[in-house]
């Protein structure tokens, strides 16, 4: 698997150097229809989600390539291989966005693709087997409560119960709805006998994304082979209930403040993640993404009877998530007793670590090297190699230098390092397609 580049190094560097034009005008043409006041917003499977598949799947046509959509809406742009019946080399990533997000998180590996594929297209170079550059949906979790979507339904890893059962958290309106907006067909999913994407229809899976944190800036490297991605466990959905009264008549050894007893839940739970981290426990995350009380009820004067929040640990280990879980429940109960309120943490969401595919990091790692790109190692976020991994398509990923962070307007990946990211992905789909 990881033999030679076939294609001389120098003239496919060359090549995807020479699409970075075609890229540039991509990013400019799809965050015209998609910029909000701050940012971009693209919601999944919405005219601006389906605006920025359509403007990719027109530019593979253009240079030649096969496009079709399955069912869920999400894209495929083939560049046909000698043996159309071996399983195919697939790369890409998602084309939604978060609201008034960056531009680039998941739209970057849509497009990089592209450019690999257009690449081959000027060199003349035939794969022995299929490639296509694919445009998954609804990656993102904040549209739908759960991420992954689109490959999930490729891979028929999702139940199809979610068609109807999930709503979008802007519109209130299903998921097959919205896709029947897009005329999409969500009933032909139901009838289909098989998954577009399983072991048989495709040998690897290769995603090339942003970094989403600081480690490339610090370091000043360009390019992040990532060894695994963090599984969490998450409750999206917590309430502590207490009781309103009135702040200036109430002694302390009489309120049921449910703010208080929130926020030393999550101060106890920090100072957890931080001996865990102390006690040499690797790449472990702790976030509150939600915290608030209800403003049609609360007022400064009122000891605040309810409030809502997020908790959301992650790690690459599952013992650590266990852990965290343990460590979350035993903390509400202590806390609920001392203080005479009550915990409803709701639903708890877990997804494992799921390490990614050592042979194929061994390959892009050599595709770097063959191409004097030094490489980082380290644990990413969730992304759709997840789920091509764990529905046993092998998958890793390529990380492309991103200044100040992501899921914020500020994104700022320059077309030099996903140039060189476009080319360390171009030379491993090589070896691998060959």
């Amino acid at each position: 698997m990881s033999g030679r580049i076939a294609i001389d190094g120098h003239e496919l560097r060359a090549a995807v150097d020479a699409q970075l034009p075609l890229a540039e005008s991509l990013f400019d043409e799809i965050r015209s229809t998609s910029a909000a006041d701050v940012g971009v917003t693209r919601p999944a499977w919405s005219t601006e989600d389906q605006f920025a598949s359509d403007r990719i799947a027109h530019v593979a046509r253009l240079l030649g390539l096969e496009t079709a959509y399955d069912h869920a809406g999400n894209l495929y742009c083939t560049l046909p291989g000698r043996d159309r019946r071996a399983p195919a080399v697939l790369t890409g990533s998602h084309t939604d966005s978060v609201p008034t997000g960056g531009h680039y998180d998941g739209l970057a590996g849509a497009v990089a693709g592209l450019v690999a594929l257009a690449a081959f297209r000027d060199l003349g170079w035939q794969p022995g087997r299929d490639v296509a550059a694919i445009a998954t949906r609804a990656e993102e979790s904040v549209w739908f409560g759960i991420p992954f979507i689109g490959a999930r339904l490729a891979l028929g890893s999702l139940s199809l119960d979610h068609l109807d059962s999930l709503r979008r958290t802007d519109t209130g309106r299903t998921l097959a709805e919205h896709m029947a907006a897009l005329g999409l067909d969500a009933d032909a999913l139901r009838r289909e006998d098989e998954p577009r994407l399983s072991p048989a229809t495709a040998c690897a899976f290769l995603e090339l994304h942003i970094e989403q944190g600081p480690v490339l800036v610090a370091e000043g490297a360009q390019v992040a082979i990532p060894t695994v991605i963090r599984g969490n466990v998450r409750w999206p959905g917590a309430t502590c209930l207490g009781r309103y009264d009135h702040s200036g008549a109430t002694p302390r050894d009489h309120r049921q403040d449910t703010v208080l007893a929130a926020a030393e839940l999550v101060q106890g739970l920090e100072a957890f993640w931080i001996e865990r981290e102390e006690s040499g426990e690797p790449d472990t995350v702790f976030t509150v993404g939600r915290f608030f009380t209800d403003g049609a009820h609360h007022a400064m004067t009122k000891v605040p009877g309810r409030c809502d929040f997020t908790l959301n640990f992650g790690g690459t280990s599952q013992a650590f998530l266990d852990a965290c879980r343990t460590e979350v429940e035993a903390r509400a109960a202590e806390i609920a007793v001392r203080r005479r309120v009550a915990f409803d943490l709701g639903e708890c969401v877990q997804a494992a670590p799921a390490p990614l595919d050592e042979p194929l990091r061994a390959v892009l790692d050599d595709s770097a090297a063959a191409l004097d790109i030094p490489t980082r190692r380290f644990a990413t976020v969730g992304h759709d190699a997840a789920v091509f991994q764990r529905a046993g398509i092998p998958a890793a990923m390529v990380l492309v230098r991103n200044a100040h962070g992501s899921h914020n307007p500020d994104e700022a990946m320059t077309l030099e390092d996903f140039g060189a990211g476009c080319a360390v992905l171009a030379a491993a789909i090589t070896r691998l397609a060959a």
